[in-house]
């Protein structure tokens, strides 16, 4: 099968690194790598300038999840609230999770930009360094954000980061186990290709199948094994799409397949199936 371009990240990190750089931050990218799940780090201290440069803009595009850690000073960096704010814009157009972390912040204090987060933005404005649309565009994505599900760290006081993390990386793997891949709008009837490639495969089938979807260019071949695979990957414990398997080198390939159907770092000698196919 193959897949448009776009799927080198699975997980964007968004985080102060003056505040998280050398922990929670750290933690969660080293667990989440070690889980086999591809993340992207943007240490925004270690940036010059002020503006989103097109790899971290890419790597934002490309990741179906988006994790911003509010922390205190989170709302200081303007960096971070440019990230924040193609956040939403993917979230809105590409259908795009986001998944925050509320570190050492309350999430009102985000989402009403109240108390720390407030004097930052106060602090943008007497400093006139940005125009009003940009900071009213921080502080809609601010209040977008903050209304949000996620993980409220700041009221466990209690709990371990050693546990937090665990749980953050098993709940970003099964959301990313659920996240079907996205469907461009088609105006080609593929309904009927469907249902003969699914009639083909069989219902719980074991043997080994190998389909293959010929034609013109453009008639969607690409679309209707994208909706094979999203009706397909259910019935597997692990599974893969590999995109733009022509223009890609072979180990690259081999490393997106291993880090897909192991989800974690290094070979495994087994792999459980649920049984339904194979």
């Amino acid at each position: 099968m193959e897949e448009s371009s776009g799927c080198d990240y699975e997980v964007f990190l968004s985080f102060r690194g003056a505040d998280t750089c050398t922990d929670i931050a750290d933690y969660l990218y080293v667990g989440m790598i070690d889980a086999g799940i591809r993340a992207y780090r943007d240490d925004e201290e270690l940036r010059t300038g002020e503006e989103i440069g097109d790899q971290l803009l890419q790597a934002i595009r490309q990741s179906k999840i988006s994790i911003p850690i509010f922390s205190t000073g989170y709302a200081d960096s303007p960096c971070c609230l440019r990230e924040l704010v193609k956040m939403v814009e993917s979230k809105n157009t590409r259908g795009q999770k986001i998944m925050p972390i509320f570190y050492n912040v309350a999430p009102s204090e985000v989402k009403y930009q109240n108390e720390h987060y407030g004097n930052a933005i106060v602090s943008h404005l007497n400093k006139k360094r940005f125009d009003d649309e940009t900071i009213n565009n921080w502080k809609v994505a601010l209040k977008e954000v903050g209304e949000l599900k996620g993980w409220d760290l700041h009221s466990m006081l209690n709990r371990g980061k050693g546990e937090f993390v665990k749980e953050v990386v098993n709940d970003v793997l099964t959301e990313l186990k659920n996240a079907y891949l996205e469907i461009s709008d088609c105006f080609v009837e593929v309904d009927n290709h469907v249902d003969e490639i699914m009639s083909m495969i069989g219902a719980h089938n074991h043997e080994t199948k190998i389909v293959g979807i010929h034609g013109m260019g453009g008639v969607g071949k690409t679309t209707l094994a994208k909706i094979v695979y999203n009706q397909l990957s259910n019935d597997f414990v692990h599974y893969c799409f590999l995109c733009d398997i022509r223009k890609t080198k072979i180990t690259r390939l081999r490393n997106q397949l291993l880090s897909d159907i192991l989800k974690r770092n290094g070979l495994i000698s087994t792999m459980s199936w649920k049984g339904k196919r194979r």
